[in-house]
């Protein structure tokens, strides 16, 4: 169980410490809760921090159900199985694609905030807790076409479904806690509030500034 996000991104950043002041090294927070992870691991780490923007396709009528993500330029993680199994047609995931595209898009510009440059670095992804692992997924992929040194995934806590899928894609996975049972990300936090995107660009700024 962690405290916050704070916590666990310091607890991530001790399992990194020989990143520590390295300037090709920088950590990328997956909006919103993922950028307070981010935060704490670059400001221990005395490294660049920025934002990596990704968001869900929501399952047609259930919004918390996820059927797969999209990240910045349009990178696609999709649970295709599941979307079959359930009669999620290709013309409703091409419209969402396109619209959670858009939105990524205004996300970035009320961020104030662009996707570092990753050429020849080590890239690290942050969430708060990968469920499905498709969010995250979409942001490796989307992080890959930078042409990084190398990807790592930096989450406190995650499913074992979602561990094996992104781990068959980044370069490493590290992960504090893949507990037997998992429900829900919350539920391994004593304290798990809801950010706000002007949350989001203080932590950015924080960073920046120190």
């Amino acid at each position: 169980m962690f405290q916050d996000r704070l916590d666990a991104g310091k607890l991530l950043a001790a399992k990194l410490s020989k990143y520590k002041g390295k300037k090709n090294v920088v950590v990328l927070g997956i909006p919103r809760g993922g950028v307070e992870v981010a935060y704490a691991i670059a400001n221990e780490l005395r490294v660049e921090i920025g934002a990596a923007v990704a968001k869900k396709i929501p399952f047609p009528g259930n919004p918390e159900l996820a059927v797969g993500a999209v990240a910045f330029g349009g990178m696609v993680s999709l649970n295709d199985s599941f979307a079959f199994q359930h009669g999620v047609g290709k013309d409703y995931i091409d419209g969402e694609v396109n619209r959670i595209a858009a939105e990524i898009e205004r996300r970035y510009a009320a961020f104030r905030a662009e996707v570092p440059s990753v050429k020849g670095k080590v890239a690290i992804i942050a969430d708060d807790g990968m469920a499905t692992g498709h969010t995250v997924l979409a942001a490796v992929r989307a992080v890959r076409k930078g042409k990084p040194k190398r990807i790592i995934v930096a989450v406190p806590v995650s499913s074992r479904q979602a561990a094996g899928l992104v781990r068959a894609e980044a370069d490493e996975l590290l992960c504090l806690d893949i507990p037997d049972f998992f429900r829900a990300v919350g539920e391994f936090y004593r304290h798990f509030p809801q950010l706000t995107d002007e949350d989001v660009i203080g932590y950015l700024k924080k960073s920046k500034a120190a």
